[in-house]
């Protein structure tokens, strides 16, 4: 799926993101641009740091989910979500 061809319409955000890796061992500074049901974009200065896989984690929402990259262009980043959204665990971060 390329990002002409999504399912739902994405929606217009600007909020600080984290993405955390699967094992909660690294995480990384990201904004989110847009996001809909079923993905986001984000913009992230260093892209040879995410990971293809990893979970998106939203502190304004207090939201946390996983996700996988789907494109890259720039700084910009396009994921696609793998599962539900949780409340985000306890963190340090």
């Amino acid at each position: 799926m390329n990002q002409t061809e999504r399912t739902t319409q994405r929606h217009r955000v600007l909020k600080e993101g984290k993405i955390v890796s699967l094992d909660y061992t690294s995480v990384i500074d990201c904004v989110v641009k847009d996001v809909s049901a079923t993905g986001a974009r984000i913009r992230c200065a260093n892209q040879a740091s995410i990971p293809a896989e990893f979970r998106l984690l939203m502190p304004g929402d207090d939201t946390i989910r996983p996700a996988r990259v789907m494109w890259r262009r720039g700084d910009l980043t396009g994921l696609q979500f793998t599962g539900e959204a949780k409340k985000a665990p306890p963190r340090k971060w």
